[in-house]
């Protein structure tokens, strides 16, 4: 696993030094362009480690849901707000309007 990681760090670098590279078209002086990208890629591969750290500390460690909430009480709640002959109505009239594009035709 840390060769892996090794080696995407050095493909992230070797994108950074390219694309300062080609971004710095007119080359004039050769040397300082490629100190410059030597160092840029540098730093991302540093940043990329870092990168990896806290995408991994994410994954590894997953928010805690509140426990201040119990289901069951939610569930009473919703209990006692609706009363059984009001769910029979609305199965009455869930069921006669499923009736009335059947009869139409």
């Amino acid at each position: 696993m840390m060769v892996g990681t090794i080696l995407s760090n050095f493909w992230v670098a070797l994108i950074a030094f390219s694309v300062y590279f080609l971004f710095s078209y007119p080359f004039i002086e050769g040397m300082g362009i490629i100190i410059n990208a030597c160092i840029v890629s540098f730093v991302f591969f540093i940043l990329t480690f870092l990168g990896r750290a806290i995408i991994r500390f994410i994954i590894s460690n997953p928010p805690e849901e509140v426990e201040g909430m119990p289901i069951d009480n939610d569930a009473e709640i919703l209990k006692s707000e609706i009363s059984p002959e009001d769910y029979a109505e609305l199965v009455k009239t869930m069921l006669n309007e499923e009736e009335q594009p059947n009869s139409q035709p």
